[in-house]
């Protein structure tokens, strides 16, 4: 699992990076991520009052973004006999 990424305590870009390998993942998660924001009293926004964060959705769009900038490995949507889903 790759480790997600720092963007010096600021929110990542939110168009992909140079060298971003997959853009529309990177879009996707960075969307996730503006959606599932901490709260003050340490919920989050969306999810609220269900799940403390960081909620499964921000863990997503952590990992998301990560996995948008891997240049290696075609990942779990790539079927053995190389069809691309």
């Amino acid at each position: 699992m790759p480790e997600p990424l720092d963007f010096g305590g600021q929110a990542p870009p939110i168009d992909p990076p140079t060298g971003c390998a997959r853009p529309l993942v990177w879009r996707l998660a960075r969307r996730l991520y503006a959606d599932h924001q901490p709260g003050p009293d340490g919920w989050c926004l969306n999810c609220r009052p269900a799940i403390l964060y960081p909620c499964v959705a921000r863990q997503l769009a952590d990992l998301g973004l990560a996995v948008a900038m891997k240049r290696t490995a075609a990942g779990p949507h790539v079927a053995n006999k190389g069809h691309h889903w």
